[in-house]
């Protein structure tokens, strides 16, 4: 078997909104003289199946970048983040070197962002609420 993987693009754009928690802290990166950040968000659904009674869920991630440097909220973008985004939507089908299984990924361009909460700092994570 090749080690190749096949990328295919989809010439497909959607308009998206998501809520989700960062994966990582986003990323100031730079290309070709253009600035823009970089991070991954985790959405996960729960549904309980009707037929076995059972808590069911999917977790949905997707790559995400916003043009610029994120001005003042890059430093609010840190992991387990709680975030709201719009943006177009693509879609990367892909022939997965390691498993050699059809893959997708999910990707946002960012145009609009919101926190809807901050990671709790970790000195307070252990504190009584009183």
């Amino acid at each position: 078997c090749s080690k190749i993987a096949y990328h295919l693009k989809l010439l497909v754009m959607l308009k998206v909104e998501m809520i989700g928690n960062l994966g990582a802290d986003a990323e100031i990166k730079d290309h070709q003289g253009r600035k823009f950040v970089s991070f991954r968000v985790a959405h996960t659904e729960k549904w309980t199946d009707r037929a076995t009674g059972q808590i069911v869920s999917r977790t949905v991630w997707a790559s995400c970048t916003m043009n610029g440097d994120g001005g003042q909220l890059t430093q609010f973008l840190k992991q387990g983040t709680k975030v709201f985004l719009r943006g177009s939507m693509t879609m990367n089908v892909f022939s997965s070197a390691l498993t050699h299984q059809m893959e997708a990924g999910l990707n946002i361009s960012v145009w609009e962002l919101e926190l809807c909460s901050s990671k709790p700092k970790e000195e307070n994570k252990n504190k009584p609420p009183f």
